[in-house]
């Protein structure tokens, strides 16, 4: 069984949350170089300070730290009274659609992964977790929640979340198009209907594995520091969002692919391979944009990616329906489960011709227009242009204990750095009585 807690957050004061819109960032992953420095510039307290402190290691670090408590000190950050759970509300906007996702933030206990109770899509890399690891060191807290997705048939914690609404928010913020809203509740009824849905539930990890992998590393650690094994420690638990599978506002896009530096002889085998595999067609309405492209893949029945040739050749497109070859890829170690994923047969396909030496010549791009100039520029030799991958195979894949191939999915929008923190120190206290209809009291945390 799942266990999501409520706990006692650290948020910005509420003189600051007339402009929290600007003191809010990404996530450290997603952030440009130029809008680190453009974040960094704003607001002398925006979160990025503590998300991505500027500088060398281990100083960077200190910096961080250094920061979190002098801004708890000078109220600039106040921590809740009393534990309480984080609603939010994520509005935006794709393609002129107007969307949100409803989100609940909690305190959730960190289990191993061969428990089942948390269940990862991907492999990661060791750099970004001692990044990680070395900031929470320093800084003892969370400061930006991982996205993890939960099934909830009835829609009973969306349905109780969305009563929350019926009140001013907590916390508003406009970052750019985006809009958030935040309620802080105790548990109280909240609190039992998610410990009756997530009883026998597992959570799905959609953004955040170097995250959650440093946070098991952190408890270790810490264990070993204080001698304490009591459930209670607030270094047991990790800052997660959760969201519900059927949410309207989840929204997964797709990463897209490029390769490049291939020689004449390299380059044709490549192509030669792609086209013993997959039927390759024209358009009938022949995009002339990436976003153009990356609609009519999407709108394509069956198996089908878009490819965008050298110096800009085609756009053409790919299906698989030779049937000879669909069922060899049934026949490869994960093929059973992943043979209509484009992603997968298309890294089969690259692996085949390109070996170990693949990840010198490609890259994953999720900007589709991105994705396009490389190749029209020159940049790069070959763009292919990927559909999303599905919810519910990705609910079937990864409930079966498999991981998905590399950048198989983006969700979007991230979640933002900055609506609420989590502190490590001391133990998770227990739910106080304060009325649901009240906010909680807040404090300067000491």
């Amino acid at each position: 069984m799942a266990n999501v807690r409520p706990f006692r957050g650290v948020r910005y004061s509420s003189e600051a949350e007339s402009h929290l819109g600007k003191l809010i960032c990404p996530p450290y992953d997603v952030i440009s170089l130029d809008d680190q420095q453009a974040l960094r510039n704003s607001e002398p307290h925006n979160a990025i300070h503590l998300e991505l402190p500027e500088g060398e290691a281990p100083a960077s670090y200190e910096n961080a730290s250094g920061r979190f408590h002098a801004w708890q000190r000078e109220g600039v950050l106040v921590r809740d009274e009393t534990p309480g759970f984080y609603v939010l509300r994520h509005s935006f906007s794709r393609r002129g659609e107007s969307l949100e996702r409803w989100g609940l933030t909690a305190a959730v206990q960190l289990e191993e992964y061969e428990s089942r109770v948390v269940l990862p899509h991907e492999e990661t890399q060791t750099a970004p977790k001692e990044d990680r690891f070395q900031l929470m060191q320093a800084c003892q807290a969370n400061f930006s929640p991982i996205m993890s997705l939960y099934r909830d048939g009835k829609g009973r914690i969306r349905e109780t979340m969305l009563a929350l609404a019926e009140r001013e928010p907590d916390a508003d913020a406009q970052y750019g198009d985006e809009h958030f809203s935040m309620w802080v509740t105790p548990s109280g009824h909240l609190g039992e209907v998610v410990n009756d849905v997530l009883r026998d539930a597992s959570l799905f990890i959609a953004d955040g594995h170097h995250r959650y992998e440093t946070a098991l590393r952190y408890r270790d650690w810490a264990r070993g520091q204080s001698g304490s094994l009591d459930e209670e420690d607030a270094f047991n638990y990790v800052m997660m969002t959760l969201i519900e599978f059927n949410d309207p506002g989840l929204l997964v896009l797709p990463y897209h692919r490029t390769l490049g530096n291939m020689d004449a002889p390299t380059l044709t085998s490549v192509r030669d391979l792609l086209l013993s595999v997959f039927d390759i067609q024209t358009f009938a309405s022949q995009p002339g944009s990436a976003g153009e492209l990356e609609e009519a893949v999407k709108d394509t029945q069956g198996v089908a990616l878009g490819l965008l040739g050298p110096d800009g050749e085609g756009p053409y497109l790919l299906k698989l329906e030779n049937e000879r070859v669909r069922k060899e890829l049934r026949s490869l170690p994960g093929g059973d489960a992943l043979h209509d994923s484009e992603g997968w047969i298309l890294h089969q396909v690259l692996m085949h011709e390109l070996g170990d030496e693949l990840q010198d010549h490609l890259k994953y791009v999720h900007d589709p227009e991105e994705a396009w100039s490389k190749v029209v520029s020159g940049e790069h030799q070959m763009a292919f242009f990927l559909k999303a991958f599905p919810l519910d195979l990705f609910r079937a894949v990864v409930g079966t204990g498999q991981k998905l191939p590399s950048k198989s999915t983006y969700f979007h929008p991230k979640l933002p750095t900055g609506m609420v923190f989590n502190p490590l120190e001391g133990r998770l206290e227990r739910p106080g009585s304060c009325s649901e209809a009240r906010r909680c009291a807040r404090s300067v945390m000491a």
